[in-house]
């Protein structure tokens, strides 16, 4: 989830719909059951979807970025908190986000309740996992405690694009010309990849999927483990996002899917 949350969390799938942000007209959010089939569009562009029980949470680009919950049984949404906010992520009880107002890291409970702060410091991207949040600062990647203790700097990187697998943190390094990096968080060694610059990156667990900026935003798929990569989907993408066992992404701002393991990308709504 966390690498779908730093590729804008745009496509989620929940209690068989599909949702998908309208990234060509920003008209709403594409709602699809997968029973029917049958395509609606919704109020609210939903930005940094998390699902949660029979629930969807995510910032409103139509309501300001507000912090909002949509009800999937009865289609209705509501407002949890009244100032702008981006990077939403869901852990358990807990919503984590950064204010736009002070790009700091805050958390609060899933109704919107005994918010607190995380860090004192303003942050770049971040990603939670379990009971450790990696965050970037200015002055590299830093770790820290759910409630923001035990703090400690990870790496003087500048990461960009943050997401995390296994024992790995993996990003583009802004502080070296943007190449995709991948730190052992065991023995604090890095790899890096000379000829790959994503400006979308995710992952199943297992590999990484990044649209490269080194070759017109081709996909491709990274195997940390043995260092290969290839090149799976051919022409530009952006909005990576991972769903079942299928790779979603834009191409001219509309949505396709095709298989992990590359092959012939479908669109997935046609819009007019």
């Amino acid at each position: 989830m966390n690498g779908n949350i730093h590729n804008g969390g745009l496509a989620l799938k929940q209690e068989g719909i599909l949702f998908l942000a309208d990234l060509r007209n920003y008209s709403g959010t594409f709602y699809k059951s997968e029973d029917s089939g049958e395509t609606t569009l919704v109020d609210g562009v939903f930005w940094f979807m998390n699902p949660s029980y029979d629930s969807v949470y995510y910032s409103d680009q139509i309501q300001g970025n507000r912090l909002c919950r949509w009800d999937i049984a009865s289609r209705t949404s509501e407002v949890l908190l009244d100032r702008p906010v981006y990077g939403l992520i869901r852990s358990e009880d807990w919503l984590y986000y950064v204010s736009e107002t002070d790009q700091k890291i805050y958390r609060s409970l899933l109704n919107g309740k005994n918010e607190s702060r995380i860090t004192d410091e303003p942050i770049e991207t971040f990603v939670v996992d379990r009971d450790v949040i990696y965050y970037v600062t200015l002055q590299g990647i830093r770790s820290c405690s759910p409630s923001g203790s035990n703090r400690e700097l990870v790496s003087e990187a500048g990461a960009v694009h943050l997401i995390k697998l296994g024992h790995r943190l993996a990003f583009a390094d802004k502080r070296n010309h943007y190449l995709l990096t991948v730190l052992d968080l065991h023995t604090g060694e890095s790899q890096v990849y000379g000829d790959v610059s994503p400006s979308s990156l995710n992952t199943d667990g297992r590999y990484l999927y990044c649209a490269n900026r080194s070759n017109e935003n081709s996909i491709y798929r990274i195997d940390p483990e043995t260092g290969g990569k290839i090149r799976i989907y051919g022409e530009a993408a952006d909005y990576l996002h991972i769903l079942d066992d299928s790779l979603y992404f834009c191409n001219r701002r509309e949505w396709y899917r095709m298989s992990l393991s590359g092959g012939q990308a479908v669109k997935v709504i046609t819009i007019s």
